[in-house]
């Protein structure tokens, strides 16, 4: 297996325990301080592996970034752009597991949850979560920006665009009903998080199905 074919499986990697991550977390994309704690205190367990598996996430897209960026046919500006963009939202999903351990650690028996602690919570997902978002933000960006330059120069399928579009679209649907009529949909940030990572997973085969044929040519020169 040759490096280029590793970034691939890297990237899938990633993808997946991204997806996994989430899967674990209790009612994700909810940032209602007060129910946070009780579904979180109902799931320790769960959480714990969650951060687990979101900080391993993290480190996957860090290194299947470094390879997508010594791709000599991947330097085009948008495509560039694109990992710049997946690579700070890593780091934001990095950070995001920080705020889970400390709902974990804010939920154990030895913590009683007063008041003061709520006000934390509260903290965390108002304000903390406006420091968080422009680092998280560019992990789904960047997916579709990397997407759509990696297409315009034949490197991958229309596949993983059409679904990080879907993901958008479906996410900002969501959230206009939830905010505009105070309708929410169980169950919609994972199937929006579940299309983001499958995108990334259609980049990765892709790119190693590329890498194959241009190996398979080679050989019969």
């Amino acid at each position: 297996m040759n490096n280029k074919n590793l970034t691939g499986y890297l990237l899938i990697a990633a993808a997946i325990t991204f997806w996994v991550s989430w899967f674990l977390m209790p009612d994700p994309g909810t940032t209602d301080a007060d129910h946070i704690l009780k579904i979180v205190k109902a799931s320790r367990v769960s959480v714990l592996s969650s951060v687990i598996t979101q900080i391993i996430s993290s480190v996957l897209y860090v290194v299947a970034l470094f390879g997508l960026a010594t791709h000599k046919s991947l330097q085009t500006k948008m495509q560039l752009t694109g990992i710049i963009l997946l690579a700070i939202g890593a780091m934001g999903l990095c950070a995001d597991a920080f705020f889970h351990l400390l709902a974990f650690f804010m939920t154990d028996d030895s913590v009683n949850i007063q008041a003061d602690v709520l006000s934390v919570m509260k903290f965390m997902q108002t304000t903390g979560v406006a420091f968080l978002l422009p680092l998280l933000l560019p992990l789904f960006v960047g997916s579709l920006v990397l997407a759509i330059g990696m297409r315009a120069h034949a490197k991958i399928s229309t596949s993983a665009t059409v679904m990080f579009i879907v993901a958008f679209s479906i996410g900002i649907i969501g959230g206009l009903s939830s905010n505009v009529f105070h309708y929410t949909m169980p169950g919609l940030s994972l199937v929006v998080l579940a299309l983001f990572a499958a995108g990334q997973v259609v980049i990765g085969f892709e790119l190693n199905k590329k890498q194959r044929l241009v190996q398979t040519n080679t050989l019969w020169l």
